[in-house]
């Protein structure tokens, strides 16, 4: 479930909401997330996200497909209270391959402090079952915004429980504005040189500020109030400045994005990564 967390780094999360839906420009006008597509440059939508929702506007499903057709659903499982008790992510690869992952949230008053992922790998042909159990933990500032996750992992977990996962694969620090807007993000999991990313922002609106419930939105750990603007990366050793990111936005008439194009540029002016995500609302 990393990918969850890392959306900082693609950004591209819910009630139904007063707007119109039934517009025939597929409720781009709205508030609430509907689809978000990236597309390359050619205009191949490499994947697609599609949300949807309860009748109080609680997310109940996920869809994610991509170019390959390999498609992860996620379910969200609610008390009689409407608290999320637990998620379901399964995907299926191109070669019939099944990857389940349980997620069981575990709270401290209204935070979440834990979840348990329980995952199992079946092929296709039946030739290997694999099991794993890894953990997240959380940690907040004092506005109870995620400052920490710590990601752990045992691979040989057949017969094992949260409670004997212990090694730890990584961990994401994050620190945030007065706004609640993350401004900083660091992640231990890197390959080469150790980075952190800071970020400045927009007054427009987040395409995902009016997910629900709340908990779910801080498990993001990025805003969901305003939009990146800029943003730049150093190398944590020195501070030293490796490149900068630029976000470009059309918005609809309620300023949420509908179009975002990112550019990744090194300190030596190479133009790197580039990405557009568009996005439709209910």
């Amino acid at each position: 479930m990393k990918h969850f967390y890392l959306l900082v780094l693609a950004l591209v999360v819910f009630s139904c909401s007063s707007d119109d839906d039934s517009s025939d420009d597929g409720g781009s006008n709205g508030s609430l997330i509907r689809t978000v597509k990236k597309v390359d440059e050619s205009g191949i939508v490499e994947n697609q996200t599609d949300y949807e929702y309860n009748s109080i506007g609680n997310v109940t499903k996920i869809t994610v497909t991509n170019f390959y057709g390999e498609e992860t659903v996620t379910t969200f499982q609610y008390d009689s209270d409407d608290m999320m008790l637990s998620f379901t992510e399964v995907k299926i690869d191109v070669f019939g391959d099944v990857r389940t992952e349980i997620n069981t949230i575990e709270y401290d008053n209204s935070l979440i402090v834990n979840i348990c992922q329980d995952i199992n790998i079946e092929s296709e042909d039946s030739t290997f079952d694999e099991f794993q159990v890894d953990k997240i933990e959380f940690a907040y500032n004092t506005n109870q915004y995620v400052m920490e996750f710590t990601h752990y992992y045992d691979e040989d977990a057949e017969f094992n429980t949260c409670n004997d996962v212990s090694g730890i694969s990584n961990t994401e620090d994050l620190e945030y504005n007065n706004e609640g807007n993350m401004v900083r993000y660091e992640n231990s999991n890197y390959v080469f040189t150790p980075n952190y990313l800071t970020y400045t922002y927009d007054n427009n609106n987040h395409p995902y500020r009016n997910v629900k419930p709340d908990v779910f939105r801080k498990l993001y750990g990025f805003s969901t109030v305003n939009n990146i603007d800029s943003a730049n990366e150093y190398n944590a050793d020195n501070d030293e400045l490796l490149g900068t990111v630029n976000y470009n936005y059309e918005y609809n008439s309620s300023n949420y994005p509908t179009v975002l194009e990112r550019t990744y540029t090194s300190v030596s002016g190479t133009v790197g990564q580039t990405a557009r995500y568009e996005y439709t609302y209910y």
